[in-house]
This record gives C-alpha cells, structure tokens and sequence, in this order.
C-alpha cells in the first residue's frame, strides 16, 4: 500500500483511491493517473477490507475498485463506503459484461462501470464523467440496463435484463442451460409444456435471445449454470 498526503494538491487534483488484487495493475494505474495533471492517487489497497479502511482514512473523490479481489466482495464494501461516505464516487473496473455483476455494481450504488479490455483512455473518461456527477457506462453495458427514460441517473432505480426475469422464469433458464429440452424443463419444473413454453417466450422477449441454444449460451455467460 502507499500513500500521499497534500491538501493544497486536492484543492486543484481529483483525488483517486485504487483498489485491486494484482500489485502490478495497481502500480501500473497509479503511475497512468499520476501522469496525469487533474488527478492525484492519495492510496491503494490490496483488498476490499483495505479499500474500506484507506476510503474512510483519505475521503478521496473516486474509489476504483476492481471486482477481481480476495476476501470479501467488493460489492459489499462498495456498499459500506456508500453508507458512510455517501459522496464518494466509486467505479467498477471489471473483465466482464455480464448482467449478474451489472445488477450487482448497480445495486452497490456504483456511480461508474468501466471494462478493462477498453484501456486507459476509456478509464480516465470514466473517472472523469463520474466526478461532474454523471454515471459512466462502458459501450455494450448501458445496453443492459433498463431505466425509465434516457442517460441513468446516480441513485434512481436501475435493472438489468437478468433482473426483470420472474423466479420460475430463471428457473427455466437454468434448466435450459444445462440441456434440458422443453419437454423435460416442464417436467422438472412441475408445469405443463403449454406453461414451460409461456415462460421460455417470456424468457426470450425479455432477454431479446430468440434461440434456445442462445438462451443456454447467455446462462453459462452470467454464471447462472456452469459450462
């Protein structure tokens, strides 16, 4: 872990706190940030656990935390910087885009999602979107997120695909991923196959996956089922 101090820097600097699991990330972020000459890296940290304390000792303006971290999730210490440092920022930096860690960073009162495979630029644009007060979606996430109107707004209420489907409906699509046919879905599920190819329509308009094969690939995807 490192550290800086410097309340003059603040005054002029976003400063950014890093939390991540592989040291060699972190020091490669904090030399890309410091680089920079409107942001200020005021510490890192290893693991959630750590980023909770380091948040609460710095109060930095951005938390970026990455999702790939030992000990407890970073979903529950995002959650935990949101109830005590409600105006921090705090931005995922994930390998994924699947809806489960989406529902997940949303429901964490995430303010940014930024995807590691779209580099540097992207990543500085996220932290800087975030701090004008806007929440920052990396390209192919915000298509996964359903809101009431337009651009989403830090705090309103936000879903993803995955979180719009009923309990029988994920059901089925377990099921389903796993290789069951309709047939042995309905008999597993205990309904008739007129209800199991209700739910599998409901399924797909909601998912906008119009094949069954697609259906199973999108459940190995979100770690629904396991390939």
């Amino acid at each position: 872990m490192h550290t800086e101090s410097g309340t003059a820097r603040r005054n002029h600097r976003t400063s950014v706190l890093i939390v991540g699991g592989h040291q060699l990330h972190r020091e490669g972020l904090r030399l890309q940030l410091e680089a920079e000459a409107n942001f200020m890296v005021v510490g890192d940290a290893a693991s959630a656990e750590e980023g909770l304390s380091e948040a609460l000792r710095h109060e930095p303006d951005v938390v970026l935390i990455d999702v790939d971290m030992p000990g407890v999730s970073c979903f529950d210490v995002m959650r935990r910087i949101h109830e005590q440092l409600p105006h921090i920022k705090t931005v995922v930096l994930s390998g994924e885009k699947n809806d489960g860690q989406i529902s997940r960073a949303i429901h964490a009162h995430a303010w940014g999602y930024a995807v590691k495979q779209e580099g540097f630029d992207k990543l500085r644009n996220a932290i800087e979107y975030v701090t004008t007060g806007k929440a920052y979606y990396a390209e192919g996430v915000l298509d996964r997120i359903q809101t009431g109107d337009g651009q989403p707004r830090p705090g309103e209420r936000l879903w993803t695909r995955l979180d719009t489907l009923t309990p029988r409906e994920r059901e089925l699509l377990v099921l389903l991923g796993q290789g069951y046919s309709l047939k042995e879905a309905s008999h597993a599920l205990h309904v008739s196959y007129k209800t199991a190819d209700k739910h599998k329509c409901n399924l797909m308009n909601k998912l906008n996956i119009h094949d069954r094969v697609e259906l199973a690939r999108f459940a190995i995807r979100e770690n629904i089922v396991q390939a």
